[in-house]
């Protein structure tokens, strides 16, 4: 009996070690959840979607996305928010997406990034251009995740 109660209170404590871990969230961009992941963009590429997997996260944890103009010369200044959103998370170790659409004027070329918070803290950051040329393909239709917040 003494042996099942060791192996008990131990399973117990890596339960508890995992938990109190560190969270990783890993985040990819693409023009739809069926496009491969890419950095660079067409400026006609109508949404541009952040997703993202946990790893450590528990139900009801916050995440917010906040997408920065880094750098889009004379159409905004450097490092303007362009918008935000945040999603609760409905289960342990939650994935989803998060979407920007087009700009009513177009996307102005440049570079961009989109911040993952868990909280108040940064937890990923992914970066990418709109630029002639990008890897996007042209499309006038976009597909919506389960777990999609898109920001108009």
């Amino acid at each position: 009996m003494k042996p099942l109660l060791t192996v008990v209170l131990a399973t117990l404590v890596c339960a508890l070690y995992v938990q109190a871990g560190d969270m990783k969230v890993e985040v990819v961009l693409a023009k739809d959840k069926d496009s491969k992941p890419t950095d660079s963009f067409e400026p006609n590429v109508p949404r541009v979607y952040a997703f993202f997997k946990t790893q450590g996260s528990t139900k009801g944890d916050k995440f917010r996305a906040v997408w920065i103009a880094e750098d889009v010369g004379d159409a905004a200044p450097e490092n303007t928010e362009i918008d935000e959103a945040t999603l609760t998370a409905d289960e342990d170790n939650y994935y989803g997406s998060f979407s920007l659409s087009k700009p009513t004027k177009g996307w102005p070329e440049g570079s961009y990034r989109v911040d993952i918070y868990n909280g108040d803290e940064v937890a990923a950051s992914a970066e990418f251009t709109i630029e002639k040329g990008g890897k996007s393909e042209d499309s006038d239709d976009s597909k919506e995740s389960d777990k999609d917040s898109s920001n108009d």
